[in-house]
């Protein structure tokens, strides 16, 4: 497939010669007929010819071309019908028989913290997952094979952990910069045997040093005890310090003398302390951690469009992977501000993507703090901007299972320091809640007293069952806005009982990150959850049959944003078998119980997988009459394929969603084509 496939009719960019001359001969003679001819109709802004249009609305199932005008979709059918459309500004996508489907929305992500770790100059890789598509060794694309900034080379065990930041110290010192030294997305959960772990060589993970032990500052004070150390974890829900990293957040510490006003955690105060103390930021603390040292990276870079580039960067990768609508999942007011100047005059904005806002204050454990960050950013964005909204309310119920913070109602299958003392923890060790039943429940009538749904992060299925019950008695007299619903985000235990509960209550979806069976169902089944429970994580079929639509989303930067990969996880459930991980008996390479034949089963259609990306996606944000699917009056968004991922031959062998590359895609009738269209894609590893 040749990479351009696009042009302007007149005055435009040519990216292909020897498609140009395709393109011109068709604008030039029947198309160019209809211009001529003084037709009446307006012309179209942008349109597609010779394309397989899966409109994803069962009433006009199919065309082969479509028109755009002034953002929206004007006109469905074949390339004869858009000739009287054509003028002399109008842009031609020649689709060559590729096909055309709503573009991707996404459900749940962090766009903006996606942009921040994407700063190989500031930010050290130290993941086991392949977050920003990067070529591995051995690809062409690769040109430093021995460098995990540039390609991917994942952290194996603790060691290499350890050594990739005694390196980026000693880079520091040598440059004799001043600045702290950053690492992001580590996981000791899928991490193999250390060779300094004088243990079993099959104990990995949390069975061996890591810095989730209760050790961290004391690792990472070996290192360096004048360079300031962060490290996030790959959830974003722990991070990791030294002792010059934890005088800066000033953390409030009972009993020492602080010379400012401290920092209270505002979940889990005394745990959270004690945690601080050893170099472990848990929950509220690990997300207020993370801004402030972006914060001062800011400063550091004052005078440069620091965070602009770096968020044009994320959505130029998001648009690149088929999504046209991103999601801020946890903002900030600042970091809305930062969007709304990326799209304050939208019409003009090379910026590839709409944005859902999902505002959320990290740093308040008052809840109207939220309220009013939601209002005020929706004041500043104003109503009557396509490609920017404030959709929603967050709060978090618990945590990250693989981190050991999700709430559950039996004991974890194994557990280990630092939550295995008596005197922060119940034992048998279950996690902890952030938030109460009662608390949620007054945070979602706060939420729809203001005009907003409300997102519930939930892992552990107490905190799930906490989330259904808030839900089931505030929803009487304290519906969500109309058009509205409320999401319960995650939800990889959610029960059929709670979900038969969701549908009598209406108005409330459930959101799959489909990614984690991937990435996490062989440590959570091997250490974590045990067998039985992570056998059926994330039970898509059973949300399916019993609410009758479901989404599916990345949570990136805790898994790459990819529809086309989290619909092959959800179609497949594949677990990553990794090279440096045992292999375990109990744990199969498929996430299914064969032993229930019912509900052990989890696995998706394809065609179910695009509806959560696209129909219910939609729905999910009460924006089922502007996008979803392709229908006249609906907006532009829409996403070019190289292959129908419906085809046949896909759905006799979804891995052939592999090799579909994304082409281009159009925002509010924006065309943005892929410049790494023509290349095979980079699939997460």
């Amino acid at each position: 497939m040749k990479q351009g496939i696009h042009r302007r009719v007149s005055g435009g960019r040519v990216i292909s010669a020897a498609l140009a001359l395709v393109l011109g001969s068709v604008s030039g003679s029947a198309f160019g007929a209809a211009q001529a001819a003084g037709k009446s109709e307006p012309y179209a802004s942008l349109i597609f010819l010779n394309a397989n249009v899966v409109t994803m609305n069962p009433q006009q199932p199919n065309a082969q071309a479509l028109a755009v005008n002034d953002g929206k979709i004007v006109k469905l059918g074949t390339d004869a019908e858009m000739k009287p459309l054509v003028g002399p500004s109008t842009q031609l996508v020649y689709a060559q028989g590729m096909t055309i489907l709503p573009g991707f929305i996404d459900p749940h992500s962090h766009m903006a913290g996606y942009s921040i770790y994407n700063d190989p100059e500031n930010w050290l890789d130290v993941s086991s997952i392949n977050i920003y598509f990067k070529p591995s060794p051995g690809d062409p694309r690769c040109a430093t094979p021995n460098d995990p900034q540039q390609c991917f080379i994942p952290v194996q065990n603790h060691d290499e952990v350890l050594a990739r930041i005694t390196a980026r110290v000693a880079q520091w010192k040598q440059e004799k910069r001043s600045g702290p030294v950053l690492a992001f997305n580590y996981d000791p959960s899928r991490l193999g045997h250390s060779p300094s772990c004088k243990k079993p060589p099959q104990d990995v993970a949390f069975q061996c040093p890591n810095f989730e032990d209760g050790s961290a500052r004391k690792q990472l004070d070996a290192i360096s005890t004048d360079i300031p150390i962060y490290v996030t974890s790959e959830s974003g829900h722990i991070s990791y310090v030294n002792s010059p990293a934890l005088e800066m957040l000033n953390i409030c510490n009972p009993g020492t003398v602080q010379p400012q006003p401290c920092h209270m955690p505002t979940t889990n105060p005394k745990q959270e302390i004690a945690l601080a103390q050893m170099g472990q930021l848990n929950e509220d603390r690990s997300l207020v951690a993370t801004a402030y040292f972006q914060g001062v990276l800011i400063k550091q870079n004052k005078g440069v469009d620091f965070s602009g580039k770096l968020l044009q960067q994320a959505a130029d990768i998001y648009a690149q992977h088929g999504y046209t609508l991103a999601q801020e999942g946890a903002a900030g007011f600042d970091v809305m501000a930062l969007y709304a100047q990326q799209l304050l005059d939208w019409k003009r904005s090379d910026f590839p993507v709409a944005a859902a806002m999902i505002a959320y204050d990290a740093a308040a454990a008052d809840f109207s703090k939220t309220v009013e960050t939601g209002l005020a950013a929706r004041k500043l964005i104003g109503e009557k901007n396509p490609l920017l909204s404030v959709e929603a309310l967050k709060s978090f119920t618990d945590g990250s299972a693989q981190g050991y913070t999700a709430d559950l109602k039996q004991p974890y299958e194994e557990w280990f320091k630092p939550y295995t003392e008596p005197l922060l923890y119940s034992q048998p060790y279950k996690g902890l809640p952030d938030i109460s039943q009662q608390q949620i429940a007054e945070r979602l009538k706060a939420s729809h007293q203001a005009g907003f749904p409300m997102i519930i992060h939930q892992i552990g299925d107490q905190a799930i069952q906490n989330a259904v019950n808030a839900l089931q008695e505030t929803r009487p007299t304290s519906p969500p806005p109309s058009g509205k619903r409320d999401v319960l985000l995650h939800a990889p235990m959610i029960t059929t009982q709670d979900l038969d509960t969701l549908k009598s209550l209406g108005n409330t979806m459930v959101s799959e990150m489909s990614s984690n069976v991937y990435y996490y169902a062989l440590p959570e089944c091997h250490q974590v959850l045990g067998p039985k429970r992570t056998l059926t994580i994330y039970p898509s079929r059973d949300v399916l049959r019993h609410t009758g639509r479901l989404t599916l989303h990345s949570d990136s930067p805790v898994t790459p944003p990819y529809p086309l990969f989290e619909i092959w996880t959800a179609v497949t459930r594949n677990a990553q078998q990794m090279p440096w991980y045992p292999k375990d008996q109990k744990c199969p390479p498929v996430m299914v119980d064969a032993a229930d034949p019912v509900g052990g089963d989890q696995r998706i259609s394809i065609l179910e997988g695009l509806r959560a990306f696209t129909v219910d996606a939609a729905y999910q944000y009460g924006m089922d009459k502007t996008r979803g699917t392709i229908e006249i009056g609906k907006y532009a968004d829409l996403v070019l394929l190289s292959a129908d991922p419906l085809a046949a031959e896909v759905t006799r062998d979804p891995n052939l969603l592999r090799d579909i590359r994304v082409i281009g895609t159009a925002s509010y009738g924006r065309y943005f084509p892929n410049p790494n269209g023509y290349q095979k894609p980079i699939w997460p590893e």
